[in-house]
């Protein structure tokens, strides 16, 4: 009697461990279809089970997460669901949810703090989507749905007013490599600026941009090194000799972790920079870059490859270990090709060349063509949300 008292006794405690077990299976299930790269998207969902009750609660990006979630359980299971899951951003950043970098190029950190992991970068004038805060830092989203923690001197908070209203203004964009914005009457420095970077256009002379900051400052920049945004876009190109050019522009710039501007780069933050300054805004990282475009195929003397191509290295999946890419760069023709490895440079796959990288050239695991009209129109700046007045 006592050993079947002990048995119902555990096939209690059992059945409501399996069914947690189910449901967190299934959730995770339902994570990894909606959002399967923690770096460009939230979907953090704890539950709970109390009888015939079922709380869920945690954070979610998007709100099509949380309505396809609940949809889900409610079709699969017979609970009573308590819904209290967040919806960013957070409520408590007010009407605030939106923001435009302020400073020449913003560091973004894996964490809220600056000891961090630099994760990434947005230069002057990106537009970011504010997630939440914490303390002087903000969970933000940029253009190319990365996800990172950047401190509140780098952005200016917006309502969705007030960033339509910045968006709706005449725009320049600067051209040149690198400069600087002086003050109105003084010529003093206010900022530094490079190459990307987009401001509100006041006023124009003969020989000068007159800018307004996402802040408010307002300086002047020399018209040589700089164009109206408007007239950029429509004259913009996306023939692969001028992602080739603006890449050759870089040569020598250093390399930095985290990087996607010019004045510290890492490999995709080179690539991304290469074609943003031609108007396609790629994946931050390298191995979300090949998940775009075209496959090439390969072959030891790349006869399938042509100018643009971009290339990827790393670990091929050999049945025991999977596919891990880790670096990129962008093939120039005639075997020879350009990437950010301690600095920007030109290496070959020819041994005959004395540039010749061969560790690179045996760790080539892909190769996609980004440049073809489907993709161009997928990436294009004037079709990214982030960039479109509301």
């Amino acid at each position: 009697m006592k050993s079947i008292l002990i048995l119902f006794f555990l096939i209690l405690i059992a059945i409501p461990l399996m069914a947690q077990e189910e449901i967190s299976q299934y959730i995770n299930q339902i994570k990894s279809e909606l959002a399967p790269d923690k770096r460009t998207a939230i979907f953090s969902v704890e539950h709970r089970i109390d009888g015939k009750n079922l709380s869920i609660s945690g954070e979610v990006s998007e709100i099509e997460f949380k309505l396809i979630l609940l949809n889900k359980l409610n079709a699969n299971y017979k609970y009573q669901i308590t819904d209290e899951v967040n919806v960013l951003p957070d409520k408590k950043l007010g009407k605030k949810v939106l923001g435009i970098t302020k400073i020449s190029v913003a560091n973004i950190r894996s964490k809220p703090e600056h000891p961090a992991e630099l994760a990434t970068q947005a230069i002057l004038g990106t537009p970011v989507r504010v997630l939440k805060s914490q303390g002087p830092w903000y969970l933000i989203q940029t253009p190319d749905s990365y996800l990172g923690w950047v401190d509140h001197d780098g952005i200016e908070l917006m309502t969705e007013e007030e960033f339509s209203a910045w968006s709706k203004k005449p725009k320049i964009i600067f051209t040149d490599m690198y400069g600087l914005v002086e003050d109105l009457e003084s010529n003093t420095v206010i900022s530094d600026i490079v190459c990307g970077a987009i401001l509100a256009k006041e006023n124009e002379t003969d020989e000068y941009y007159e800018v307004e900051f996402p802040d408010g400052r307002r300086g002047k920049i020399r018209k040589i090194s700089a164009a109206n945004y408007d007239s950029w876009a429509d004259k913009l190109n996306f023939a692969p000799d001028y992602i080739l050019q603006s890449a050759k522009k870089m040569v020598g710039f250093p390399y930095l972790w985290g990087g996607t501007s010019i004045k510290g780069i890492d490999c995709s933050g080179f690539t991304k920079t290469a074609f943003f300054q031609n108007g396609l805004v790629l994946p931050r990282d390298a191995n979300q870059q090949a998940q775009i475009g075209e496959d090439v195929p390969f072959d030891k003397d790349l006869t399938q490859l042509i100018p643009g191509d971009l290339i990827f290295f790393g670990r091929k999946s050999d049945g025991v270990q999977s596919e891990r890419i880790s670096h990129v760069g962008i093939y120039l023709g005639a075997k020879l090709f350009i990437h950010s490895s301690g600095r920007v440079r030109i290496d070959s796959f020819q041994k005959e060349h004395p540039n010749y990288n061969e560790f690179r050239f045996s760790t080539i695991v892909r190769i996609k063509r980004i440049l073809i009209p489907e993709q161009i129109e997928k990436i294009k700046i004037s079709n990214n949300k982030f960039y479109q007045a509301k």
